[in-house]
């Protein structure tokens, strides 16, 4: 059984895919290869980056993820179950993967949180209005399920990749210091 699994590899799921991981944490993350950045051909607006495509972004992400200890699957989900555990995840190619958290990190594999009991709306903070979030959630990314994670535009946050990121490593940081019991502080060298 799995500490963490993170349901999407875009900005969010590899930045708490990251977080976790190097918080100790047995970490996987579920990627169906979809997230929206990768349209992105140059990417100006992230902090300390002067340029960079949104597939470099992501790969960067994904390698050090990988590189504190997380496995990367590619896939999709079928289903999320929640059971006295923890959660059990199928995959479409019937795979399953149990967790204790797991953060939902895809923007538009809406359907599992419809069959997990949520509400969703437009998020009205994305012009497109293609995408939803979900109602009566706390902004921490906490949910009325417990150990139940949603970042990012799902939880109603703006479009903008610096935001997602941010979203999760905090909610990276919040699963790592409640496992723990210890404020996670994670400083560079």
């Amino acid at each position: 059984m799995l500490d963490v699994l993170i349901i999407g590899g875009g900005i969010s799921g590899g930045s708490a895919a990251i977080y976790t991981a190097q918080g100790g944490l047995s970490t996987a993350v579920i990627d169906s290869g979809k997230s929206q950045i990768k349209q992105v051909s140059k990417l100006f607006n992230y902090p300390g980056v002067k340029e960079i495509t949104g597939s470099e972004l992501l790969e960067n992400m994904k390698e050090q993820a990988l590189a504190s200890g997380a496995e990367w699957y590619e896939g999709t989900v079928e289903s999320i179950d929640q059971n006295e555990d923890g959660y059990s995840v199928i995959m479409t190619d019937g795979k399953e993967l149990a967790a204790k958290y797991v953060v939902i990190a895809t923007n538009l594999q809406t359907s599992l949180l419809e069959k997990l009991g949520f509400e969703l709306a437009v998020n009205e903070k994305v012009p497109s209005g293609k995408i939803k979030r979900v109602l009566g959630m706390n902004q921490d990314g906490t949910t009325k399920l417990p150990n139940l994670y949603i970042t990012s535009l799902l939880a109603g946050l703006s479009s903008q990749s610096v935001i997602a990121a941010g979203h999760g490593a905090s909610i990276g940081i919040s699963i790592v210091s409640k496992e723990t019991g210890n404020t996670y502080m994670w400083h560079d060298k």
